[in-house]
């Protein structure tokens, strides 16, 4: 009767443990389908939002060129030669809405994320805000600090005459281009250009004077814009720029490179943050 009685109480232990086990096979079973149909309804609210994006970038438009300074009174024998590159970034706050609401106009932006580079390592590089008018010109920068490229925001644009453009602006409204400018300063120093007339163009053209080759100093540049609109959501895009010097009709070496990207891809749309 007692091994009648064991054999009893461990057949009831091992349903028991069998009953365990499955009920936890089943919980892990609900647990993982009821993450799939979150990270579905995640997926799918997702992709919906950013069909009409609230901002995207909506055009690129890119300015590449070059200067020199002469140290030799003319003559040609002591050239410093430096590129820079400009961009100005628009940003299309009308997919969703034509409108303007407080969901598609800015109270804050910031760039951070910052990084570029150049096949070759000579020449002291920096990047940051450039003002807008003086778009096409040679301006040395000050590198950008530690914490990225912070912005003003600007309620109004109906005071565009007394701004000063010199202060890292932009338009809540978003009617005024991101303004930015790479500097690859002193690339070449103390060369000697030669010219068959004697005199040279301090633009783009004095790269090739010089023999210098393009593919060594076309920068990749990439970074990351953040916005928050007047609902403060957040939304970010990261860009990154391979920027091409040359061109089958010789590109720099004609004077400046002027491109227009084209930003149709989704890869330019801002992303909303989930908080």
């Amino acid at each position: 009767m007692k091994r009648k009685s064991l054999d009893i109480k461990l057949i009831i232990l091992a349903d028991l443990i069998l009953m365990i086990t499955v009920f936890f096979a089943y919980k892990q079973i609900f647990i993982v389908e009821q993450r799939k149909a979150v990270y579905a309804d995640a997926s799918e609210k997702f992709v919906e939002e950013n069909k009409q994006p609230v901002f995207k970038i909506g055009k690129i438009i890119l300015y590449s060129s070059a200067n020199a300074v002469d140290n030799s009174d003319g003559q040609l024998k002591s050239i410093d030669i430096s590129q820079f590159t400009d961009m100005e970034i628009y940003i299309d706050n009308t997919k969703k809405s034509q409108a303007i609401t407080a969901e598609n106009t800015l109270n804050e932006m910031y760039i951070d994320n910052i990084k570029f580079s150049t096949n070759s390592n000579d020449g002291i590089k920096s990047f940051n805000y450039k003002n807008p008018f003086d778009c096409g010109k040679y301006i040395e920068l000050e590198n950008y600090r530690d914490d990225g490229i912070l912005f003003k925001i600007t309620n109004t644009n109906e005071k565009d005459s007394s701004s000063d453009y010199n202060d890292n602006i932009f338009y809540t409204d978003c009617t005024n281009p991101i303004s930015l400018g790479f500097v690859n300063k002193d690339i070449l120093k103390g060369c000697e250009v030669n010219s068959t007339n004697g005199s040279i163009t301090f633009d783009g053209s004095i790269l090739r004077s010089a023999n210098i080759d393009l593919k060594q100093i076309s920068p990749t540049i990439s970074f990351t814009i953040h916005l928050t609109n007047n609902y403060n959501e957040k939304f970010t895009c990261n860009l990154s720029l391979d920027i091409d010097l040359s061109a089958s009709d010789g590109g720099i070496y004609n004077g400046y490179v002027m491109k227009v990207l084209n930003t149709e891809d989704t890869k330019y749309n801002f992303i909303k943050v989930s908080d």
